[in-house]
Order: C-alpha cells, then sequence, then structure tokens
C-alpha cells in the first residue's frame, strides 16, 4: 500500500514538473512570437525611387543634362555634386559597366536620376545583325534592371547616334539623342568642358557629356552654376518630354516648341476691307483712309 502511494505521488509530482517545462515553453514560444511581431512591425520598408516630377517644358527654361558610357570610378563624385545641387540628371549605361558598379546604378536611381540603356558595350548598331543588336540591348536591360534593384530603363540612346529604321525597331524604345554635344571624350579639357556647357544649351536642350572621364566630371559645378544663371531649370529626359508622347523607334534631340493653332479664316459678311478675304484694292487712284498712328 506504502508502494502504491508512494508511486502515485512521484507521478503526481512529475506530472507537475512536466506541465511547469510545458508552461515555460509555452512562455518563451509567445516571446519569441511578441519579439518577432515587434521587429516585423519595426523593420524599415524597402525604398523606392523618388517619382518623376511635373514640370511643364513649355513654360519653363528646361534642360537636361545626359551622361553616356558609365557608371565608373568618377560617378559617385559626380552624384555628390548634382546631390549638392539639386540637380536631376539622365545617366545612359553601358551594360557591363552596370555590372561592374552595381552600387552606383542603385544610387543613381536612388536619388531621382533617369537611366537610360546605351547598349552592353558601345559597338555601332547599324553595322551588327538585327539579332546582335537584340542581344545588346537585352544583356543590359537585364543587367540594369538588377543592378538598380528592379527599374527597367525605358529610353536608349545609340552609340555614336548611329541607328536607322530596322535598329529602331529592333530597339523597341524611344531614342534619345542630343542638341548639344560637349565632345568631351575628344579634348578632355574641364574649361572647354564649361564654357561649351554654358553657352551653347538652349531651352528644351540635351546636353551630351561623359561621366567615365574626369575633366567632365570637374566641369559640372561650374556648368550648373552658369545655366542657373541663364535662368535654366534641369530636368531629366522623360521630365522634359512628359508632355510629348514619344514614339519607339524614333529619335529626338530637343523638346520642341508646341506647335501654334493657325489663325482663324475671317468669317464677317461682307469681310472688312484688308483683310484676307476681303475686296481687292480700288484702281480708281483713291487711296483708303488710313488710321493715325505707326
Amino acid at each position: 500500500m506504502r508502494i502504491r502511494n508512494f508511486a502515485i505521488v512521484a507521478a503526481g509530482l512529475l506530472l507537475v514538473s512536466g506541465c511547469g517545462h510545458a508552461e515555460k515553453k509555452q512562455a518563451r514560444t509567445a516571446g519569441h512570437q511578441i519579439a518577432a511581431g515587434k521587429k516585423a512591425r519595426t523593420a524599415p520598408r524597402p525604398q523606392r525611387p523618388p517619382a518623376q516630377r511635373k514640370i511643364d517644358c513649355d513654360r519653363t527654361k528646361c534642360v537636361a543634362l545626359t551622361f553616356d558610357d558609365g557608371p565608373g570610378p568618377y560617378t559617385n563624385g559626380l552624384l555628390d555634386v548634382l546631390k549638392q545641387q539639386g540637380v536631376r540628371a539622365t545617366f545612359f549605361l553601358l551594360g557591363q559597366n552596370a555590372r561592374a558598379f552595381p552600387a552606383a546604378v542603385r544610387r543613381e536611381v536612388m536619388e531621382g536620376h533617369e537611366i537610360g540603356d546605351h547598349s552592353w558595350d558601345h559597338p555601332q548598331l547599324t553595322t551588327l545583325s538585327l539579332a546582335a543588336v537584340k542581344s545588346q540591348i537585352q544583356r543590359t536591360q537585364d543587367a540594369i534592371t538588377r543592378a538598380s534593384g528592379g527599374v527597367k530603363p525605358t529610353v536608349m540612346r545609340p552609340p555614336y547616334g548611329a541607328t536607322n529604321r530596322r535598329v529602331g525597331q529592333t530597339i523597341g524604345m524611344p531614342l534619345i539623342l542630343w542638341s548639344v554635344d560637349t565632345e568631351d571624350w575628344r579634348y578632355l579639357n574641364t574649361a572647354r568642358d564649361t564654357r561649351v556647357g554654358i553657352k551653347e544649351p538652349q531651352p528644351g536642350g540635351i546636353i551630351l557629356f561623359h561621366d567615365i572621364h574626369k575633366p567632365s566630371v570637374k566641369a559640372i559645378p561650374a556648368v550648373i552654376a552658369g545655366l542657373k544663371k541663364r535662368g535654366f531649370t534641369f530636368v531629366t529626359v522623360s521630365e522634359l518630354f512628359q508632355n510629348r508622347q514619344l514614339k519607339p523607334g524614333q529619335t529626338y534631340s530637343e523638346l520642341m516648341p508646341p506647335k501654334t493653332a493657325s489663325p482663324a479664316p475671317v468669317t464677317a459678311s461682307p469681310p472688312p476691307a484688308g483683310s484676307p478675304a476681303g475686296p481687292a484694292p480700288s484702281r480708281s487712284g483713291s487711296r483708303p483712309q488710313q488710321a493715325e498712328g505707326h
């Protein structure tokens, strides 16, 4: 009898002990769940690129700074300048360089700049087969999309500005050329880049620089200051053309002024004398009376 009672008591102690362990385990589990919930609630949301701004370049004196062939070793320094000056630009990237400098591509996107396709390794597309052209574009699109965190270019700049109908149709994006070629790659001269970059742009213009050349990047602070003094607002290419419908395969080198409506035809009956639809001048030698003034 004593043995049986002892066994009952021991079983009860084990049961209580097991419940204690279970309660502790449940408490730990609940604690982990609460902590995980708090962590999930406080985790920062993925950052998104700034939205395109609404700027009416038909009414505003706009200009687009564009940079080709990057990213490169000087791109981050250029981005520092643009950020300090509050300027957005457009970067036409080579696929092989987007793969080599993914952090620079991501920074361009996150700081509000536009990124465009400039082929994989800068061949003259008009000399390639259509399959090779398609490969140049697709490989670059993929590399830029990966490096940027999911942003896919919607505009393209053909190397050397060389394109034709079949190339444009194969690319399938608007082709952005330029109105001011600084030829910075030829001269590698900061003073010349500065002078051309300030004096030559006109409203609606697109300026071509290269961020892979140090003299070009060194010229940009003075170029920005000079163009601001001339009253320009800096925009990306897509912001420049946001009031236009750009067509795939077509080339664009600047924003042309909107077409003005033709004057309404004269509808008075009878038409007033002297109007395009009015009576012919009299041949009697008498002269019509003129109003005073000039």
